[in-house]
């Protein structure tokens, strides 16, 4: 019976503390870790370990273990411990200096679905106390030690969201900005966007800078109501000619930094721009208060920090991470800065604070100066330009505290001094704190000041050059801005204000020029706040909705699951007050899950249905970003920034950033148009479809890549065997590099061999196709194999795989310039693949393997009502379990989260071998002997689906066999495998009960062993798969079979119409019907019986077609050969096929064919026959289209040319031949034409409108 793999509560890496303590043994081992110059490097490595550069390659044990969530800390202790030694070997891998006599255990709270766990991270190695020498820790007993001093207090920072958005209802106006200042629209502005009630007019929104990226942080629920000011001229009404101010905050940020004393600034990652939103159909708009000036100051101040920057955002240097440059130093070395700062004070001096970065192999510099007099110089590392996963430039952030400037206006020079022509820098910002004047210009003036804060201090602005239309705001709180009075003795006014916290004030002129706000347009009512408890939520870019719509309704009729389907500009109104922002999107997914007071309540998946970019504020005019990315704080190392699409899933209170576990199952539809939309949406529907569903259910394939001392070969390995074991109902395919033919190119090494066997092996299709190895967004290895040529090759529409690709960024998604490999798969129309667990950026093959190996452990899981996974549930468990390290976070899912494999829903039970119960026969599988097996269709309970009635396509598996492949590149690497099949057929499943026979091969191994019988069945409703490996092969049957002759073939190309010598176009289907007394032999063993094609006598180029035979139904002795060709050259070919039987008998069947390429449509052979004829004739002929309907027009015309008949009608390109198309030898108003002589013409024309016209003659006899 098939093993059921059961997930309940908890699994093994994440582990529950209900008993005291938790024993743990580590497996150590040697492995190897890639790096840049091509080679490998020794590491030291245990099961499970967390290893990557940035712990220095050092193996970290990791492990989330289950606490109490009233609990507030726990300390940790190990017991039982046992160490080994280290060999010298492993002691040449380790630095002592990193090593320390007591583990340093790092311990992190972290969350998954509301459940509390601790992260415990350490580096299980130390040095002896006693002895001094290092040890590795073999076996251990965690402790976890609850604290007594407190217990946890639940943050409820965001627990609390409106019933409903304040969008639900009435009609409502966006507007933008694009810096921060008290902004003006009058009456009659209003009337033209479209506001009907204009006194009754209220601003909402919350503007500013990003939404904090931690959960803990304050934000705002929905839209804020902001305080206005409305003047309403002498007549006291508001109408023409009449106003009202309010204060809006741009884009870019600024905070005060009490560490440093300065003010410090934040550029917007996603926008220009910030939003807010008008309407009339409420009450009117609270107005901005006056706060009275009558405190008793006790500090007085007659100056502020003012502050500038240059920062501009136009370079990310790896495409990856949040860092933005402005400046480039490379042809142009130096620039000159422009600043202004009114009414400077000039005995004070001016914080510089510089970020720069440089890329070189030397040392350089960039120097400092104004008015030719020197600021200072920031040194710049040199940096490894030889290697890719280097660190790619050294940043450097400097503050210069000792300039003065003698003017207002001033500038600064940055020069870079380079060590090398190759050198290059960027600047990132040049940002200036200074102090001003508390001086009053006529335009707005916003101030405050950082050195009169304090408990209990009353401060005294003294703003000079007011008069009585001067008027200041206290705008601290954006929402609730209050005016201050304020004294006027002179032309001083006199501002008085609690500081207990900093303030921000703004003065300004009621009669000065205010900037307005810009009309985006009037937006729809919604109401996200609104929606209830979900299992599904869909994020669309607007552009796809009616896509994202079809994948709503297939979850909700097929799979009964509560969707929510919202646009990324709906999430973004009440979220984010407006404006892109990525974590708008994760506060929305959070909504639903901090309103969840049980598990079923929780949202389950999130389906991002757009492409995103690491350029998310589109500073390039030629990207596409239709959802935003997370991108990674780290920005300039290669192995350390990523984009993750995890970001939105981090959803515990003390999560964030890249910090925390997933809580919901994520996937991405990278699409960019409506036509990709609709490909996708297309598989997604299309994949569970009944009639698409067949034996490539059960097939699983590993390819592994030759490079770094066989690791990857090895890795592969490592998870077809961890399959074989836990999942024997599984065909494992292994694809090892090294077991082909390399061949030398111009162009480097190749493996045509390869490309060809993946293409075979994905066309006749593959639930899952696992890579291990090298790869980028390009193709996969060193050497060229699944480039963008193979991947459109593949003719698998109907038998689409999850890709599982543990390489280097091989799905790249968010880099617009180009479409990668995994994309390509993705997206591509009429094949490829349902979805991809797939790597983004570059990655290490240690960790990779651990979550590869994590990936078996869950896809083959069932929940706690014993059914299968969804591709999100598989993610989410996958990453938890996979540690700490930021490997994972390059992993990413490229499909529909909610979506289930296909995986067979019954199972099947062998009950007989030869009429005798199959666990107490003592019959074996000999050679020549004929076997009879019998069984049954049974439920997930083991009960007999007595209702079943179908196909049943049994595999009959000898004993592994050794493979040693071929060492192309270095050493041979020895692997088993259980492959050849002693038989493949097909068999009738009649009420639930099966039985077929077989002849068991002349070419088995006759040592005895272990096979196995793997099943695949099919009914009009369901499938099943099942095996048994309660059977011996081998030996030899004493009855030996008189039989001499081989086998029948009849061969064909693309169907059974085809006439020798017939044409085709570049990829024909090889065809054969055969058929043998004893059966056909499909063993596939070293003895030379292989059934094999040959092309033009090409014996070096044979392929071999064993596993593309198919048994006919309910017989052994008859079956097809099946296999498309791809890519022939056009002309003549002849392709030779040889078969042979059980008992070694073989036979040859040779066929001619021409290949006319289906890029210019061709028509071949026509005739009509008879020709002569009296009374009825057919029209014949060849063309040379795959696939599509085709036109066919038939003209007759007499001699002189007049035309008599036409005949139209239209027929699918299925088969290259056509016919017959007949005739009756009338015209077109039904008459019979006269004898004689006639020519006729034929015209074709495809979807794609090519056209091809031929002419022959007939003759009519009376």
């Amino acid at each position: 019976m098939r093993k059921l793999f059961i997930l309940i509560l908890s699994l093994a890496s994440q582990l529950c503390f209900a008993q005291n303590q938790q024993e743990f043994e580590l497996n150590w081992f040697n492995s190897e870790v890639f790096t840049d110059e091509g080679k490998s490097i020794k590491i030291l490595s245990f099961e499970g370990s967390n290893t990557e550069a940035s712990t220095n390659f050092l193996p970290y044990f990791s492990k989330n273990l289950k606490i109490d969530n009233s609990r507030s800390d726990y300390s940790l202790v190990l017991n039982n411990t046992i160490y080994e030694s280290f060999t010298q070997d492993e002691l040449d891998l380790i630095d002592p200096s990193q090593i320390k006599s007591k583990f340093d255990f790092q311990l992190s709270k972290v969350g998954i679905r509301k459940q509390e766990y601790l992260q415990v991270n350490f580096l299980p190695i130390r040095k002896n106390p006693s002895t001094g020498l290092l040890e590795k820790l073999k076996k251990f007993k965690i402790k976890l030690i609850p604290q007594a001093s407190e217990q946890r207090t639940k943050s409820s920072t965001n627990a609390t969201y409106a019933n409903n958005s304040i969008l639900s209802n009435g009609k409502w106006i966006k507007i933008s900005v694009d810096s921060t200042a008290i902004h003006k629209i009058t009456y009659q502005q209003l009337l033209d966007m479209g506001i009907e009630n204009p006194t009754n007019i209220r601003v909402y929104g919350s503007g500013g800078g990003m939404l904090p990226k931690m959960n803990n942080a304050l934000k705002s629920d929905d839209l804020v109501l902001n305080h206005i000011y409305m003047y309403k001229g002498s007549d006291g009404i508001f109408n023409a000619r009449d106003y009202i101010l309010f204060y809006a905050k741009g884009p870019r940020s600024w905070q005060y930094d009490e560490d440093t004393d300065e003010f410090v600034h934040e550029n917007h990652l996603y926008s220009n721009v910030s939003h807010y939103f008008l309407t009339s159909d409420k009450t009117a708009s609270p107005l901005i208060q006056k706060v009275s000036n009558e405190l008793n100051p006790n500090i007085t101040v007659s100056d502020f920090d003012a502050y500038r920057v240059v920062d501009l955002d136009n370079k990310n240097l790896l495409r990856s991470g949040q860092l933005w440059f402005g400046q480039i130093f490379d042809i142009t070395t130096s620039y000159t800065l422009q600043f202004s700062f009114p009414n400077l004070n000039t005995d004070e001096e001016i914080s510089i604070n510089t970020h720069v970065a440089g890329r070189s192999s030397s040392s350089t510099k960039f120097i400092l100066s104004s008015n030719n007099n020197s600021i200072g110089e920031i040194d710049i590392p040199s940096v490894n330009t030889g290697s890719y996963t280097a660190t790619y430039a050294s940043q450097i952030r400097q503050r210069f505290t000792d300039y003065k400037a003698t003017q207002d206006q001033f500038t600064i020079k940055i020069e870079y001094e380079k060590g090398s022509s190759s050198s290059i820098g960027w600047l990132d910002y040049m940002r200036l704190n200074a102090r001003c004047q508390l001086q009053f210009e006529g335009e707005q003036l916003a101030f405050r000041d950082s050195r009169s804060v304090g408990s209990g201090n009353i401060t005294n602005f003294k703003l000079k050059n007011s008069n009585s239309n001067t008027m200041v705001w206290d705008v601290t709180d954006p929402s609730q801005v209050k005016q201050i009075a304020r004294e006027l003795v002179g032309t001083t006014a006199n501002i008085n204000v609690s500081h207990n916290e900093l303030k921000e004030l703004i003065a300004f002129d009621l009669n000065s020029k205010f900037p307005s706000p810009r009309l985006v347009g009037e937006i729809p009512n919604q109401n996200l706040h609104g929606l209830s408890a979900t299992d599904l939520i869909i994020v669309s870019h607007p552009d796809f909705l009616s896509h994202a719509n079809q994948i709503a309704g297939f979850h909700k009729t097929q799979d009964q699951l509560k969707v929510s389907l919202v646009s990324t500009e709906s999430i973004y109104n009440e979220f984010s007050s407006g404006t892109v922002d990525v974590a708008a999107i994760r506060n929305f997914v959070k909504m639903f899950y901090d309103r969840a007071s049980s598990e079923n309540e929780m949202p389950k998946y999130l389906l991002l249905f757009g492409d995103g970019s690491y350029d998310n504020k589109l500073v390039s005019q030629s990207n596409t970003n239709k959802i935003p990315t997370y991108q990674s704080i780290y920005s300039l190392s290669p192995t350390q920034s990523f984009v993750t699409d995890d970001f939105f899933g981090l959803l515990d209170d003390n999560e964030g950033e890249a910090l925390g576990l997933v809580d919901i199952g994520i996937g991405r539809l990278p699409v960019n148009s409506k036509e990709e939309a609709q490909i996708v949406t297309f598989k997604i529907l299309n994949y569970n479809k009944n009639e698409n569903l067949g034996k490539w259910q059960t097939a699983i394939s590993f390819i592994g890549d030759d490079e770094d001392n066989n690791v990857h070969m090895r890795d592969a390995n490592k998870l077809a065997v961890q399959l074989e074991e836990s999942n024997p109902e599984y065909r494992i395919h292994r694809i090892f590099l090294d077991d082909f033919t390399q061949v030398s190119t111009s162009a480097g090494d190749r493996y045509p061999e390869v490309n060809r066997n993946i293409e075979d092996n994905i066309n006749k299709g593959n639930l899952i196709v696992n890579y291990t190895g090298h790869g980028n967004e390009n193709g996969l290895a060193h050497e060229r194999i699944m480039m963008f040529e193979d991947i459109d090759s593949w003719k698998n529409e109907n038998r689409l795989p999850l890709f599982m690709t543990a390489t280097c960024e091989f799905s790249r998604f968010d880099q617009y310039q180009k479409l990668s490999g995994g994309e390509r798969i993705l997206l591509r129309d009429n094949g490829g693949g349902i979805g991809l667990f797939t790597t983004t950026r570059l990655v290490y093959s240690t960790p990779n393997f651990f979550l590869n190996q994590n990936f078996y452990n869950y896809v083959f899981s069932r929940d706690s009502k014993n059914e299968n996974l969804r591709l999100g549930d598989i993610m989410r468990l996958t990453k938890n379990a996979s540690g700490s390290s930021n490997n994972k976070r390059n992993f990413t899912l490229l499909g529909d989260p909610a979506l289930k494999l296909n995986y067979p829903k019954e199972n099947i039970t062998t009950l007989k071998l030869n009429n005798i119960d199959i666990n107490q026969t003592t019959d074996t599988l000999k050679a020549l002997s004929k076997i009879t097996i019998s069984g049954q269709l049974e439920d997930k309970n083991a009960q007999k689906l007595a209702q079943f009635n179908g196909i049943l396509y049994p595999t009959v598996f000898d004993k592994f066999s050794d493979k040693t492949t071929l060492g192309n590149d270095e050493t041979p690497f020895e692997y088993k495998e259980q492959r050849n099949a002693l038989y493949s057929g097909k068999a009738s499943i009649k009420n639930g009960e099966f039985s077929f026979s077989f002849l068991v091969p002349k070419d088995i191994n006759f040592e005895y062993g272990k096979g196995k019988i793997q099943y695949y069945a099919k009914s009009n409703t369901t499938t099943a798969s099942g095996y048994s490996d309660n059977i011996i092969v081998g030996g030899s049957d004493i009855n030996n079979i008189d039989d001499k002759i081989g086998p029948e073939i009849e061969l064909y190309m693309n169907d059974e119409q085809f006439v020798n010598g017939g044409t085709t176009n570049e990829s024909p289907l090889l065809l054969a019907i055969v058929q043998d007394s004893s059966g056909i032999n499909t063993l596939g063993t070293n003895s030379g019986h292989n059934i094999l094609a040959t092309i033009d006598q090409n014996n070096d180029k044979s392929i071999e077609l064993n596993d593309h035979y198919q048994a006919e139904l309910d017989s052994y002795q008859k079956g097809q050969i099946t296999y498309q060709l791809s890519n022939l050259e056009e002309g003549e070919h002849q392709l030779n096929l040889k078969v042979w039987d059980n008992v070694n008998n073989s036979s040859e069947s040779q066929i001619d064919f021409i290949v006319a390429k289906d890029a210019k449509l061709a028509i071949k052979h026509l005739l009509n026959y008879p020709n002569p004829f009296t009374t009825n004739t057919g029209f014949y002929f060849e063309h040379n289209q795959a696939s599509g309907e085709i036109e066919v027009l038939i003209q007759i015309l007499t001699v002189s040319g007049k035309l008599v008949k036409t005949i139209e009608t239209s027929i699918s390109s299925s088969g290259f031949r056509v016919g017959p198309i007949n005739w009756d030898g009338k015209d077109d108003f039904g008459d019979a034409i006269g004898r004689g002589v006639y020519f006729y013409r034929v015209k074709l024309r495809t979807e794609d409108g090519k056209v091809a016209n031929k002419f022959q003659k007939l003759v009519i006899l009376k």
